[in-house]
Order: C-alpha cells, then structure tokens, then sequence
C-alpha cells in the first residue's frame, strides 16, 4: 500500500525517486499499488539495465525481457552461472531465441556487457547489429565465435573479451576485421600470440589496447609501433617475452601515447624506460611490479617530465612545457 507521503508526489517525482533503485528493488516496487506498477513499466526506468549482481537463468531473465525490455533498452548488463575458475555450469542465462528477441524489441541497443557467462548455446550472428560495445569477460568461449560477424557487428567500436582464456590466435584474426573497433581489451588472453597480435595491426582505427598477460614479443611490437601509430593507450602488462628494445621502439614511434602499463614486466629497468621521453603526450606510466629502486623512480621521474609518483606509479605531463 502507498504511504500517504507518497500518495501526495506527482508522478514524475515518484519516477525520479524509483530511477535510483536496482533493477530486484525496482521490481518490487511494482508490487506496491497499481499507480506504482504503472510507473515501474515506464520505458525511461530501463534504458540502462544491470543485473550484474544477480544470476537470473533462462525462465527469469525471459520474464525480466518480456515486461521490461522495450525499444528504449541502450545497455544490458548481465552475469552467468561460470564460476570464478572458469568450470562450466549446464545453467545458461542466454540463448539465441532470447538474442534475436532483444535484437527485435531494442534496435537502439548500444552495450552488451556480459560476465561468467556460458556462452557454448550462442551464435554470434544473432547479436543485435546496433551495438558499438561488446564485453564478454570470463566467459566461455567456442573457438572462432567472431568469424561471421564483422557484417553484423559493422558499429562496434569497443571489444572486451578480458580473462576469456580460450580466445587464441584464430581468433584475433578474426577480430582484425572489425574495422570500425577503436578499443580492444584482450587481457589475460594467454593464447593470443605473436601472429595473433600482428593480425591486430590491421585495425587502423585502435586508440587503445589492451593485451595484459598474452604472449606479446618483440615483434609484435614492432608490429604494433609501426602500424598503430595514433594509439593513446597501451596495456602490456604481465607481458614478459618482450625485451627492453621494445620500450625504445615505443618512445620513438608511439608519438600520440599518452597512457602506458608495464607493470610486472620484471624484464625492464631505468635504462629503458628512459626511452619512453620520445612520448611528448605521455602522461601516466605504471610501472608497480618492475625492478626500480627509489632512486631509478626518482631519476625516471626527472628524465621524463615533470611527475607526481604514487607508489610505483606515475602521473606525467608533458616534458615539453618546462622545455
């Protein structure tokens, strides 16, 4: 029953308070009264839609798409029932039928965000064409799952498969056609290689990329250096195949990098990432985890720019306003 207070509130305010709620505690406001399940049915309440923090298998999240889910839907967040180790649960939060149904119902969909999902019942040539940002983050993975969709997906623009180990290098082949992508996350992609990582190249249009914890070499930074000049922002993290050329050929090609990772790159020292002062736009580095004494923090510091440290990280500006 609604409270007298209220009983009192224009509807418009009662929408405003509700936007505030979580989708579970959004839903059981509609059980109030028939005036708030009204309100709770408005479109402008699920635009942007997280159930991250629950697992809603398939005759839950059925229910959830049917009453909810309209032509104003612009991003859909959801976890699976994979846990943390990767072992596969029967359970599916997803299926093609359910795919072509958000695909029909929200043609504005822009962001796909899924987690620990089992994805082994899905093709991709059901993704909805609108979307711009796709993120499959320790899921499961059938190999070569991309490979029929750079058509459908010729919008996207941003691509996280992040922890989903099974990614390898067929795979980054695959991906390398999407030419319309400026952000790639592929980290903790153990599989992905050196001929994975020279397919990449081919996407012009990358200004960020992320590729912790793969099997990222020297050449393959040659690659990226030469071919991937305008990227802002690097993540080679945990990446320990390359040697200390690399970070040279970085400063000297990377002209635009304002942002770059090497933590737990134990393989470098001062002496190379002293080479990184050819980035005139860097800003940060972070360096934790990499085998430099307080005086070599300080020394890079100065060799640099002008830096705020914090801990084994720094925040750079540009060395060229003290020039």
């Amino acid at each position: 029953m609604e409270s007298d207070a209220f009983a009192k509130l224009p509807d418009n305010i009662v929408l405003e308070i509700l936007s505030y709620l979580p989708v579970k505690d959004l839903c059981l406001s509609g059980r109030v009264c028939a005036r708030w399940r009204r309100i709770v049915r408005d479109n402008s309440l699920w635009r942007h839609v997280d159930l991250l923090p629950y697992r809603l298998n398939l005759p839950k999240m059925w229910k959830v798409l049917r009453a909810h889910f309209s032509e104003c839907l612009l991003t859909f967040r959801l976890r699976g029932f994979l846990d943390p180790s990767g072992t596969k649960w029967k359970k599916h939060s997803l299926s093609d039928a359910m795919l072509g149904e958000l695909r029909d119902r929200c043609p504005r969909i822009k962001s796909l965000h899924l987690e620990q999902c089992n994805t082994d019942n899905l093709t991709s040539d059901k993704l909805p064409s609108s979307l711009t940002q796709l993120t499959l983050r320790n899921c499961s993975w059938q190999p070569r799952w991309l490979k029929p969709s750079d058509q459908i997906l010729s919008n996207l623009k941003h691509l996280d498969l992040s922890q989903t180990t099974r990614v390898d290098n067929f795979d980054a082949e695959d991906i390398s056609t999407f030419s319309s992508l400026e952000e790639l996350k592929l980290n903790s992609c153990y599989r992905v290689g050196e001929t994975g990582l020279e397919k990449l190249t081919k996407l012009s249009r990358l200004r960020e990329l992320e590729i912790s914890g793969t099997g990222c070499t020297d050449m393959a930074l040659h690659h990226i250096c030469r071919h991937l000049g305008d990227l802002r922002r690097l993540n080679i993290s945990k990446c320990t195949k390359f040697t200390g050329s690399s970070i040279q050929n970085i400063g000297l090609s990377l002209k635009c990098l304002e942002y770059l990772n090497v933590s737990e790159c134990t393989q470098l020292n001062l002496a190379w990432l002293q080479c990184l002062s050819g980035c005139s736009k860097l800003r940060e580095i972070d360096v934790s985890g990499v085998n430099l004494t307080d005086e070599d923090e300080k020394a890079l510091g100065k060799f640099i720019a002008c830096v705020t440290m914090v801990k084994k990280k720094f925040d750079v500006q540009s060395k060229h306003k003290d020039s």
